[in-house]
Formats: C-alpha cells, sequence, structure tokens
C-alpha cells in the first residue's frame, strides 16, 4: 500500500510541476539583441549584444533559443552557441537555465564577411519543466538591421578610363567660379573685382565687403553595372566574382570621385533585395550623403537580372537630362550595346567601357 501512495504522489508531483513550469517557465521572460553599429564595410568587426531576463521568482529550468541569420556575418567561437550553416541562411541554437530574477548579457564578436542587409528576425524560445515531459514555445519578432557595404577598391586597383577624372589638373577644369552661385558675403581681398562689392554689407559692416561666389562642378558622372556575366545570362549570374569585382570598383570609384566634388550617379539592370522589383538607382549628386546612398544601394543589389543591359540602358537615356560623362561596368560588349552606346554619344553624353571579366581574372590570380 506504502508503494502504491508513494507512485501516486510521485505522478501527481509529475504532472503537476509540468503544468507549473508549461504555465509559467515563458511568463515575464524579456529577450533582446541588437547590433551596436548601422552600417559597416565588408571585413570589418562589430558586435551583437543578446540579453535575456528572467523577471520572476519561478525559476527556468531550460531555455533552448533559436534564431536565423542570413549567411554572410561570421560569429566567432563561443561557448553555448550552436551554428549550423547553409548557403543561404544560418541557425543558432543556445541552452540557458535562468534563476528567479536573473539577467544575461552576451556579447558576440561578429565579422560581415559580405555586403548586403542583415536583419535580426524572430527569435523562438523553448522552455518546459524539469523532466522535459513538456514544452512551451513563444516567438517574438525583433527589429533591427545592419547594411554592409562592399569594400571599396583602392585608387591603386582602378585601372580603367576614369582615372582620368580623378586627376588635379581635371578636376581644376571641372570646379570653377560659377558667377551665378552666391552664397554669402565675405571681407574684400586685394585682387577681387570692385563688380563684386556688396555695398549694402559694406555700409552695414563699416568695412568693404563682397559676394562670396561658390564652385560647381560642370560635369556629371553615372556609372551603369550589368549584372549579367555572360552575353546569353537568363536570370540569375553563375559566375558572381567579375561582378563582385565590378560592384567594389564601383563604390571605390564613387567615393574617390565624391571627394574631388563631382556629382556621382549609379544605376543597375539588377535587383533590390528583398523587394525582389525594380530599382531606380541613385540620380547623379555631390556631397557624403551621397556616398552612403550609393554604398547602401551597392550593399543591397542582387546578381537577379531584371531585364537586359541594353535595354536598361536605353529606358535609362530617357531620364537622362543634360550632358553626362556615363561609365558601363560590364563583363561582356555585343552589337547592340554598341548601338546603344551610339545612341548616347548621338545625345552628347561622352560614353566610357570598363570590361570586368579581365580585371576580375587579374586580381583573382594576384
Amino acid at each position: 500500500m506504502g508503494a502504491y501512495w508513494i507512485l501516486l504522489i510521485g505522478a501527481l508531483v509529475i504532472v503537476l510541476q509540468g503544468a507549473l513550469f508549461r504555465r509559467y517557465a515563458l511568463k515575464r521572460i524579456a529577450y533582446s539583441r541588437s547590433f551596436k553599429v548601422s552600417a559597416c564595410y565588408e571585413g570589418e568587426h562589430f558586435e551583437l549584444v543578446e540579453t535575456i531576463e528572467n523577471r520572476k521568482i519561478v525559476p527556468v529550468p531550460w531555455l533552448r533559443v533559436e534564431s536565423q541569420f542570413k549567411a554572410g556575418l561570421r560569429f566567432q567561437g563561443q561557448l553555448n552557441l550552436d551554428i549550423s550553416e547553409g548557403q543561404f541562411a544560418q541557425n543558432h541554437k543556445s541552452f540557458f537555465s535562468l534563476m528567479p530574477w536573473t539577467k544575461i548579457v552576451r556579447r558576440h564578436d561578429v565579422t560581415a564577411s559580405r555586403r548586403g542587409m542583415y536583419r535580426l528576425g524572430t527569435v523562438s524560445m523553448t522552455s518546459g519543466d524539469l523532466l522535459g515531459t513538456g514544452s512551451a514555445v513563444l516567438s517574438l519578432p525583433l527589429e533591427g538591421k545592419l547594411v554592409v557595404y562592399p569594400e571599396p577598391l583602392d585608387m591603386a586597383e582602378m585601372e580603367m578610363p576614369v582615372q582620368t577624372w580623378m586627376g588635379e589638373t581635371l578636376v581644376r577644369r571641372w570646379i570653377v567660379q560659377d558667377p551665378f552661385y552666391l552664397s554669402g558675403v565675405r571681407e574684400y581681398r586685394e585682387g577681387d573685382s570692385l563688380k563684386d562689392i556688396h555695398w549694402k554689407a559694406s555700409a552695414r559692416t563699416g568695412e568693404l565687403q563682397v559676394h562670396r561666389r561658390d564652385a560647381t562642378a560642370d560635369s556629371r558622372i553615372v556609372m551603369y553595372l550589368n549584372v549579367e556575366d555572360h552575353e546569353h545570362m537568363w536570370s540569375r549570374s553563375t559566375r558572381p566574382e567579375p561582378v563582385e569585382y565590378g560592384i567594389r570598383l564601383a563604390a571605390g570609384a564613387a567615393a574617390e570621385l565624391l571627394s574631388h566634388g563631382m556629382e556621382v550617379g549609379i544605376g543597375s539592370n539588377g535587383m533590390l533585395e528583398e523587394e525582389g522589383g525594380p530599382f531606380p538607382g541613385i540620380p547623379a549628386a555631390g556631397g557624403s550623403e551621397q556616398l552612403s546612398l550609393i554604398l547602401e544601394y551597392l550593399a543591397v543589389l542582387q546578381l537577379d537580372r531584371r531585364l537586359s543591359f541594353h535595354e536598361f540602358l536605353e529606358g535609362e537615356l530617357v531620364r537622362l537630362e543634360g550632358k553626362y560623362e556615363v561609365l558601363l561596368l560590364t563583363t561582356y560588349m555585343n552589337d547592340r550595346l554598341e548601338d546603344v552606346m551610339a545612341k548616347y554619344r548621338a545625345e552628347g553624353h561622352n560614353v566610357m567601357v570598363h570590361l570586368l571579366e579581365e580585371k576580375a581574372s587579374h586580381r583573382k590570380g594576384a
């Protein structure tokens, strides 16, 4: 009879503790994670901070935390972090045991090994009783993203026609004082023309003041990147190396040209990550903000063709207003592209071509 009661009480305890933990294990569990930076370049390190907290008096005997990231972030070795990685995604799994009113903070050292946009996504938490007879699951959507810019190529690696755009001689020729662009007044200096004197400002200050005339660029540059790795590509690139080289090349060229005060824009016949549709590109403009826009465009550009390169260029020709220096970054040339280039030149644009295949092979073998 005693054994019967022992078994009965034991079974009752198992049932009760199972019901208790299944109901309360995930109650008042707080979880968060965040990137310490919003953007970085390929190859750079950053921190991902993960916080989990038990905000109740009931302990959590075991807690499994699972999440998924897009492949391209490399986590350094860390205890209690199991990572299984495939071609496109990586799954993370960790186990915790939380005493009452306990908070755990983990800092992950992460390397951005591939350009792109990385979102925090959703985390799944599973917990249960002491004996594992039952479990409860909770999914939490997380906000936050990281943009990994392509690594810009150094100027020494840019053996291409636009090098002449970056020389000091050409910059001095293009960046000239604009007699119609006034940006304020300044004190008179020896050699200033009398016609530039601002008489009202001079009377107000008691000293000669002249109009300040800023410099403007009389040339704009637009780069068009072809995501087709060969002439007959149908949907997605099967040899991404030359196109990825072109992306890094465009990033480096944009940074250099913009640093010289020029206006730069970019476009491509590829698709935008996550939206899967046409992306309008970045119209030509100057300044540091323009560089950020171009780098983000290149970061999220996919090697999926939305239309052929010659069709894309024909559409862009209609949208261009004014005269441009046009740089084509492409793995091939054919008669249809030559015909489109002739149309651009007939409209007054100066067109240059940089073939990516040869340069990518040279870089790979270096």
